[in-house]
């Protein structure tokens, strides 16, 4: 029933794809309802699309068309041909008009770490260029900077905080010099605001003063927030750890590009650590610093692992690699610089083509036998860039009603601006690569259609035209970026589900999909799409007296918003056809001796004693289509295909083209979020380098990862099964309308992390009862390293090894209650992704220092990950 009009939508509201799909939905998107007889459930996603359609349409400036925008995007809503991003999805409803922008952004960059903690704070993925030129605050040159706390405070009197001077304390040890006193409010601005300060102050080159910052005012641990759901706050203490160790910076005798990415990351930890909300980063550098080659080998050994990297480069670079390749590519790796030294002294070649074919040695080095597929390539001469921005050397291009630069910071502001304005290249990406964003500071909001869940091709072009709308209205919401946002209007309209359209609509699969003339109608029919999105664009913007959008299309990596409804996510060829989804259950559960009856295929795990798992047939919906026989999946896939796909989707895409088939649109996209997979045991090093020039120089951006290999281990949560061994082990089972459990297993395992379940409801009556955990016999006193887990997880057992292996002290926490794992999660703030096990920290003097699961703890101590 709507709201505003008390009459029920009569498009069909679309299920959940079942198990994956409604497990997904109630862990991001569902929201708890309560029943008029107190009971409580999760929405449904006829429910979902009512409240964001709603709260979406109320941003419409003039009153009498909102019941009608509402109603349109509520339509594709409903039969999931428009999904907005998971944040929307989340957060979406009848408050919006009320709220900062930032809550609804996937995307932004900033240029100060001061901007990037708010951003992620905010819940954005921030991109950052540490260009030398982009450097203006140099760390070395901070302040004394001091946190304090007064004893008083219930962290401190608990015991949750240790080993900092009160202010009374502090002001008597450094009396005898000049102090500045700052008290942090308690807020995301407050907390952005206390590395401002120190930011400011650095570029001011105060390092003979003290900053003394109070965080008395901040409110003490599992305090509820207001504005997200009541969730427990953390508490100073992430906070001032984070500030403690900018504050050893000072003396790090870094680099000052270097000393502002450690920065982010520590910034970005405290994320994590304090309000478990994601800290997604880019982090690029020009391939022309001499200071790049530091940055290629930056994240060898797995430290500062909460940023993607990536090198950026330009026709200059491609074209000196180009010459320079096949004048050394026969010599050994180990002559290649004598080879370089010969080409300079004879005048073959320059110093910056040597230096660029340098670069892309090292970075191919790094890539790939460090197997993390980092530093990638982004080609900024390609990235869309229009306007001008030499009205920003005012510095006032980062402000918002929650959160105003101080005056004293307004020449750093200046600086950065100016060296901006004089750069060839403005533009960089967000964390994912889908958007690209001045460096200076900037944001895009972003959503998918899904023609495949379209009634025809009009309505198809309809939901195309109404996630311009939607997008275009979010972004007349208050925002930090709002002169950027007036400036370019910027939006990024996506596909997923692109290749189950693809066939169902044309019957082509990936091999015709990468034969462009074969393919042409379906590529002519993207474009039709692209150009309406250009023209809705333009009228609408046009009729709410806004910027027409610099950029409007896309393809994100839709990882989560895919999954509601089984699809192949974005761009990207489905992993595998047919597979068992196997889902962790302790040996006792009485479900287990049920789902055995019932005929579903069990294994009682020796590794891992006390688990059983048990195996739910699962067939991508994808491969449901016509028998899915037509199918390749992205392991079959070759490079020079999936590349040639890349090419396709920016000529009619990204770009597009006039109806006659030929003449490209004027541009206005942005670009393709890919990944392309290779296989190490098969691709050398030198054929790796070979596809880096070949194809990496012909597309924007993409990410080139190596695949992992699971087949070592006694049981892994996705594995793929033959067609006749699926059909054989469905025919077995006896379901009737048995529930199927769903494990996050087979969603967050490849990434190191076995998750907690978290479909089973449950009364929260006392969060601390998780302090009453099994904790391992074996106590280390003077422990360096703590881990929580459980039994029967594979990735905790593998991270307890890696530990034991290395000699380490730790204790180890285990959490065997699924009860108690949840109320665990929530006393810790743990938010989405990050709701997996193991969870090892660091322990210093006052608090525990996240490192993260298992992946993150093998790249903190630079060894091989174990996959």
């Amino acid at each position: 029933m709507n709201t505003l009009t008390g009459v029920a939508h009569p498009t069909p509201a679309r299920d959940y794809f079942a198990g994956m799909g409604q497990a997904v939905a109630d862990r991001t998107v569902n929201r708890k309802v309560q029943n008029a007889d107190g009971t409580t459930r999760v929405e449904t996603w006829a429910e979902v699309s009512q409240r964001v359609a709603l709260g979406n349409a109320l941003l419409e400036p003039r009153s009498q068309l909102v019941e009608s925008e509402r109603f349109r995007m509520e339509h594709h809503l409903r039969q999931a041909s428009l999904l907005m991003s998971g944040r929307h999805l989340q957060h979406g409803d009848e408050t919006q008009p009320t709220r900062n922008q930032e809550v609804f952004t996937n995307c932004s960059t900033a240029a100060t770490t001061f901007l990037l903690f708010y951003l992620l704070l905010n819940g954005s993925g921030v991109g950052r260029a540490y260009d030398d030129s982009m450097i203006k605050a140099d760390l070395n040159q901070m302040p004394i900077v001091v946190p304090v706390i007064e004893w008083s405070h219930q962290d401190v009197a608990s015991g949750g905080i240790t080993g900092y001077l009160t202010r009374r304390h502090a002001e008597h040890l450094y009396a005898g010099r000049k102090i500045t006193i700052f008290e942090v409010p308690d807020s995301r601005e407050g907390w952005a605001k206390a590395i401002e300060v120190i930011e400011r102050m650095a570029y001011e080159g105060r390092r003979d003063e003290v900053l003394i910052i109070d965080f008395t005012p901040v409110r003490p641990r599992n305090s509820p927030i207001m504005g997200m759901q009541g969730r427990p706050a953390s508490g100073p203490g992430p906070l001032m750890g984070a500030i403690s160790s900018i504050a050893k910076l000072r003396d790090a005798g870094m680099d000052k590009w270097r000393a502002a990415i450690y920065a982010d990351h520590y910034a970005a930890e405290c994320v994590l650590v304090g309000g478990a909300r994601r800290a997604a980063r880019m982090a690029t550098k020009y391939w022309k610093d001499r200071t790049i080659f530091d940055f290629i080998e930056l994240k060898r050994g797995g430290f500062l692992w909460s940023s993607n990297n990536s090198v950026t480069i330009d026709e200059e670079f491609r074209t000196a690699v180009k010459k320079v390749h096949p004048l050394v590519a026969k010599f050994p790796e180990v002559e290649i610089e004598n080879r370089l030294s010969v080409l300079l002294l004879t005048k073959q070649i320059t110093d910056d083509e040597a230096h660029a074919y340098r670069v892309i040695r090292r970075l191919a080095y790094a890539a790939y036998h460090d197997q993390t597929g980092e530093p990638g390539l982004i080609n900024v001469d390609k990235l869309t860039q229009k306007g001008d921005v030499s009205d920003y050397v005012d510095g006032f291009y980062a402000e918002s009603a929650k959160f105003q630069i101080d005056e004293d910071t307004r020449p750093l502001m200046i600086a950065l601006a100016e060296v901006v304005v004089g750069l060839t290249y403005q533009m960089i990406t967000n964390p994912c690569g889908e958007i690209c964003l001045l460096l200076l500071g900037a944001y895009c909001v972003i959503a998918d259609v899904v023609p495949f869940h379209a009634q025809n091709d009009d309505d198809a072009e309809d939901a195309f035209r109404t996630a311009v709308r939607a997008l275009i209205r979010t972004n007349l919401m208050d925002c930090l970026y709002r002169r950027e946002v007036n400036r370019t209007n910027r939006i990024g309209v996506g596909i997923t589900g692109f290749h189950e359209w693809a066939y169902s609509r044309f019957k082509f699969g990936w091999k015709d999909i990468v034969n462009e003339q074969k393919s042409m109608d379906m590529w002519l029919m993207l474009s039709r799409f692209k150009r309406a999105i250009v023209q809705e664009s333009e009228a609408y913007a046009t009729l709410l007296g806004v910027a027409v959008p610099h950029t409007n299309t896309t393809f994100k990596p839709a990882g989560t918003t895919s999954k509601l409804f089984g699809l192949t996510e974005g761009a990207h060829l489905p992993s595998m056809r047919e597979f068992l989804r196997w889902v962790q259950f302790r040996n006792d559960d009485p479900l287990v001796e049920e789902y055995e009856a019932k005929g579903y295929p069990i294994k009682r795990l020796k590794q891992y004693s006390g688990t059983t798992v048990v195996g739910f047939p699962t067939k991508p919906r994808i491969c449901e289509l016509d028998g899915g026989e037509w199918v390749v999946t992205a392991a079959e896939a070759t490079p020079e295909e999936q590349y040639e796909f890349l090419r396709l989707l920016e000529k009619y895409w990204i770009r597009g083209v006039a109806e006659d088939g030929v003449t490209p649109l004027e541009e206005s996209g942005n670009q393709v979020s890919y990944t392309l997979k290779y296989d190490p045991k098969e691709v050398t090093y030198d054929r790796f380098l070979e596809t880096l020039i070949e194809g990496q120089f012909s597309i924007r951006c993409c990410s080139v990862m190596p695949q992992a290999d699971t087949t070592a281990y006694e049981y892994q949560p996705e594995q793929p099964v033959t067609k006749h061994e699926f059909e054989l082990i469905a025919a077995a089972i006896h379901a009737d309308n048995m529930r199927e459990e769903v494990g996050f297993e087979h969603i967050d395992c490849s990434a190191g992390g076995c998750p907690v379940d978290f479909n089973e409801e449950a009364d929260f009556t006392d969060v601390n009862k998780a302090l009453g955990v099994e904790i391992e016999e074996d106590v280390t006193y003077d422990a360096e390293y703590r881990m929580y887990g459980f039994d029967g997880c594979p990735w905790c057992d593998r991270a307890k090894g890696l530990l034991d292996a290395l000699g380490l002290r730790f204790n180890y926490v285990r959490i065997n209650d699924k009860q108690l794992r949840k109320e665990w999660m929530d006393e810790r703030g743990f938010l989405g992704d990050q709701r997996t096990f193991p969870k090892v920290f660091a322990l210093t003097d006052t608090h525990e220092v996240l490192i993260g699961g298992y992946t993150e703890l093998a790249q903190y101590f630079g060894v091989d990950v174990e996959v």
